[in-house]
């Protein structure tokens, strides 16, 4: 108990330091001098501060007056600034848009560093895709957010910009935000689900405009010049969206009008609920969790009951104790309710030929949300090749007979381990070679052959695929 109070201690009077620093105008509370400053410690005579580098306020003092006056987009403000050879603040010569967003948004560049814009709440952070894949979870229930506007504390650095050109910047990319064209897309059914079977990039919607309508593309995010240094990493092609979503729609909707495939499924999982089930695992876990939580309260209290803190270090510390044994305690009401589910398998079991006619009946009238939900429950993702794609379920299939035992060894593309949230591999063959007609292969049999599936053709009938 005592070593937790200290650790307790020692981190308020930290914060409450640095706090106090940055009231007092302090550049020492700051991480480091962004791009166009350098960062002069102190010395006995005066406190750290920051001193402009002539040639790279020069640099940052256009970026503002083209993004503010001439209209530049972040993407030419990104090439014009790579193609000038200038490096960035940790040495690279290739800048990125991200980095060009978050110094047109730094306040610093007009005379006020800011001090205390994040912190860290007790919430469950968003997973990625691979984490969410794998089933794990997150170590602490924490995430850091943004601070309100009004809690930071600002701090006198040299401007290099006016505080009229920061003001109008901020307001473009407010505009840009509010009127971006994501905020009223159209969904797509594979969003987040397409992958490339070559470079094992993901696939990203885009679209283009002919003369009376506007057609979506799946495009691999190794095609793109522009994200990488030496050029793009893979040649595969776009793929017409309608065309790949009508397939594998048609596909997943085909498996789930197979009456013994489902109750394959149930009973499967209700074996793994009654065996290994990792929601009891998980639930333990965050039973131990609460335990430990509701015990660090008691000791708080018991160490006030002993004026071994003030009443004001109690009040700091409860707030936060209080949140994170609500934030359990809600995490493990979800888990009851998940493992509630399993009585929900039985009943669907119980009347399966039921479950299946309304399910055929409801596939057709389904909007894109909808489907959308389906396929996330029933597919792990769809890898995308040169001449075929990839369907990998989660639902198992029943031994079907073959009259031959070999199959085709390009059938299994796409088996790679998972590298990157946003790569499903690297260590693939060239994704340039040629690979047989489009095929899709079952994940859990992978000595299945292979189910001819139609090929994707444009609208005149030639493929679309050469």
């Amino acid at each position: 108990m005592f070593a937790e109070y200290e650790k307790a201690q020692i981190l308020e009077r930290y914060r409450r330091g640095k706090a106090h620093r940055a009231r007092v105008g302090s550049v020492n509370v700051l991480s480091g001098a962004p791009f166009g400053y350098r960062y002069v410690r102190k010395n006995d005579h005066a406190g750290a501060g920051y001193e402009i580098v002539e040639h790279e306020a020069a640099m940052v003092a256009e970026l503002f007056r083209r993004y503010a006056n001439d209209g530049a987009s972040i993407a030419d403000l990104t090439r014009w600034l790579t193609d000038s050879g200038t490096s960035t603040r940790t040495g690279k010569c290739r800048w990125d848009r991200s980095v060009i967003w978050g110094m047109l948004r730094n306040p610093a560049y007009a005379g006020k560093a800011v001090f205390g814009k994040t912190m860290v709440i007790n919430e469950s952070p968003g997973l990625n895709r691979k984490a969410r894949l794998e089933g794990r979870s997150t170590p602490r229930a924490s995430k850091t957010v943004d601070r309100p506007r009004e809690d930071w504390v600002e701090i006198a650095v040299p401007a290099i910009v006016s505080a009229e050109t920061f003001e109008r910047v901020a307001a473009r990319l407010t505009d840009n935000q509010r009127f971006a064209s994501r905020n009223s897309k159209v969904p797509s059914l594979l969003q987040g689900l397409a992958a490339c079977a070559g470079c094992g990039y993901g696939y990203y919607r885009t679209s283009t405009r002919t003369t009376n309508k506007k057609i979506y593309y799946y495009r691999c995010l190794g095609s793109d010049d522009y994200r990488y240094q030496d050029g793009r990493v893979c040649a595969n092609k776009p793929v017409r969206a309608d065309y790949l979503d009508t397939v594998v729609w048609d596909h997943i909707t085909g498996l789930l009008t197979d009456p013994q495939l489902i109750r394959a499924e149930i009973d499967k999982r209700l074996e793994q609920a009654r065996t290994t089930d990792p929601v009891t695992r998980q639930r333990t876990q965050l039973e131990h969790a609460l335990a430990k939580a509701t015990t660090g309260i008691t000791r708080m209290i018991e160490a006030f009951g002993e004026q071994l803190i003030t009443l004001d270090e109690l009040r700091a510390r409860m707030p936060n104790l209080r949140a994170r044994e609500a934030n359990l305690r809600g995490q493990l009401d979800a888990l009851h309710t998940q493992l509630a589910d399993h009585q929900a398998h039985l009943t669907l079991a119980s009347d399966l030929e039921g479950f299946l006619t309304q399910l055929r009946d409801q596939t057709q009238a389904a909007d894109v949300e909808d489907r959308q939900r389906v396929l996330r429950l029933l597919v792990k993702d769809v890898l995308i090749g040169p001449e075929k794609i990839t369907i990998r379920h989660r639902i198992p299939i029943r031994e079907r007979t073959t009259t031959s035992e070999q199959h085709d060894s390009a059938d299994t593309e796409g088996d790679q381990d998972v590298s990157c949230p946003v790569r499903w591999g690297r260590s693939l063959a060239d994704p340039r070679q040629p690979l047989p007609a489009l095929r899709v292969r079952h994940l859990d049999d992978p000595e299945l052959p292979g189910r001819q599936v139609r090929t994707l053709r444009g609208r005149r009938g030639h493929p679309l695929r050469q």
